[in-house]
């Protein structure tokens, strides 16, 4: 097990990881609301939990990780109503549209996914315990948090309590004692979904739910809590002064978020109308795309998206699976049983510094390198894209198994190998002619005929005409490569 460093939002400093219970981790990431497709800017927030699950397990800790749903929301009710629908139907609806979306995007499954809709008692017990303590108060069946009661409110957004900016979801109007009080419990609204509760019918705020949902599946403290940064405040910040002032006792130990993914200078935001889905962008170029793109960059760093962003994205995967497949290759026919290798402890102080890279606050771009440098050098000593290894070492039965260990701590840590890889290669590829923007651009039909007319004008040692097709095809964007065995072998 190897001591992590993470840096922690609450203080503002990169910190050694110490969990609660020795090789445990209790991990909670704010989950998506089901009122709509989710953008790539969510499954930005999706892909970095599932890095920090990876991440923790493939360093050898046990994590028990909660990612909830939010299908009880004003978001939802106001969908709801333009399609003349219940709103619970129209989030269950959508909470499956997301984990189809989920599943497109390679991420391993969580230990817990609640629903706000399948937690309301716990909620109610949780407000219930805030109003006895005097942390909370009633007005005509509306639950309000008095922020000044709980004297650490701002400690993770830094803001003073007389000069907060109210979020988007706090509403300031004259029955709140104090501007920044927030809603825990709303009363029912025709059309609304709703609940029996101490205070009569109605539904959960919009903080409360998470608070809730963290101390039924991981206990009134937890180690981490994961969201993207718009979380902070006032999310997050009120997360932790109900759970803190409701169970008198730390929330969460450390506070990782995310940044955003910008279009230019702004966010990517269903509001601003500059949102690409996932399963759009799925549909077009996989999920295994917006995995590299997201993954390889580090998540407290803004990523510009954009063509350079998904073209980069599609030749590090290729780089990757096409090493995959040429390595099982030279495995089964270039390899010495008998020997042994020098280079075995080569392989192992690159796992060992990819492993460090992981342990260093999730540095994926930092083991991205090491492991590219380990496929230039096994390329260059052992493997043949033409299947030639006459003037190749031999791999070993030692070597093999370092080799095999790097590979699989890689994928597990980070989710940037696949299975299956020739068919992802041949899926890159038709990712690329789609990312091509050339006014000449072929069909894959038209590119097999022009391969096929020039052969035969190779044949005929018609050397002109088969120079201008090669021309005409690198005029539409086609590269292609003459192979030993006669082939020609063709890519966007």
């Amino acid at each position: 097990m190897k001591e992590v460093r993470l840096y922690n939002n609450l203080t503002r400093n990169k910190e050694v990881f110490f969990p609660i219970t020795p090789g445990e981790v209790k991990f909670y990431s704010c989950g998506p609301t089901t009122y709509d497709y989710i953008h790539i800017g969510n499954g930005m927030a999706l892909i970095v939990g599932d890095l920090i699950h990876r991440c923790f397990k493939a360093l050898g800790y046990k994590v028990t990780f909660v990612r909830n749903f939010t299908d009880v929301d004003d978001k939802i009710i106001d969908k709801a109503k333009l399609r003349k629908i219940d709103p619970l139907a129209h989030s269950k609806e959508f909470l499956q549209e997301c984990e189809q979306d989920i599943a497109s995007l390679g991420l391993l499954p969580v230990t817990y996914a609640p629903k706000v809709s399948e937690t309301i008692p716990e909620i109610i017990a949780m407000i219930e315990e805030l109003v006895r303590k005097n942390f909370a108060y009633e007005v005509k069946g509306e639950v309000l948090f008095h922020v000044p009661a709980y004297a650490d409110y701002g400690k993770l957004s830094k803001k003073d309590l007389e000069s907060l900016q109210h979020g988007i979801r706090v509403e300031v109007e004259d029955h709140k004692k104090h501007p920044s009080d927030f809603v825990l419990w709303k009363p029912y609204k025709d059309g609304e979904p709703w609940w029996d509760s101490p205070w009569g019918r109605g539904r959960p705020g919009w903080h409360i739910e998470c608070s809730a949902m963290a101390k039924k599946f991981l206990g009134e403290t937890i180690d981490i809590h994961h969201g993207g940064v718009d979380l902070i405040f006032p999310h997050h910040e009120n997360e932790i002064a109900q759970s803190e002032a409701a169970n008198g006792k730390p929330f969460s130990h450390y506070w990782c978020h995310n940044e955003h993914l910008n279009f230019g200078k702004e966010k990517m935001s269903k509001s601003l109308g500059n949102v690409i889905t996932v399963r759009g962008f799925v549909e077009n170029y996989g999920g295994e795309i917006l995995r590299q793109i997201i993954t390889s960059a580090h998540y407290r760093s803004k990523i510009e998206w954009g063509d350079a962003a998904i073209d980069r994205a599609i030749r590090d995967v290729e780089r990757i699976h096409k090493f995959l497949i040429n390595y099982e290759h030279a495995k089964n026919n270039n390899i010495d049983k008998s020997a042994q290798s020098s280079q075995k402890k080569e392989i192992e102080n690159m796992l060992a510094s990819m492993q460090e890279e992981m342990a260093n606050d999730l540095n994926v771009s930092g083991a991205l390198g090491i492991f590219f440098t380990m496929i230039r050098n096994l390329n260059r000593d052992y493997l043949a894209e033409n299947l030639n290894y006459q003037n190749k070492k031999k791999l070993t039965v030692d070597l093999v198994s370092a080799i095999d260990q790097t590979i699989a701590f890689f994928k597990l840590a980070t989710g940037l190998i696949h299975d299956r890889p020739e068919q992802l290669i041949e899926k890159m590829n038709i990712a690329r002619g789609k990312l091509s923007s050339s006014d000449k651009k072929l069909s894959e039909e038209e590119i097999v005929a022009l391969l096929a007319e020039r052969k035969v004008a190779r044949g005929e040692r018609n050397f002109k005409r088969s120079d201008e097709i090669r021309d005409q095809l690198k005029t539409a964007g086609i590269t292609i490569k003459d192979n030993p065995d006669g082939t020609t072998s063709w890519s966007y």
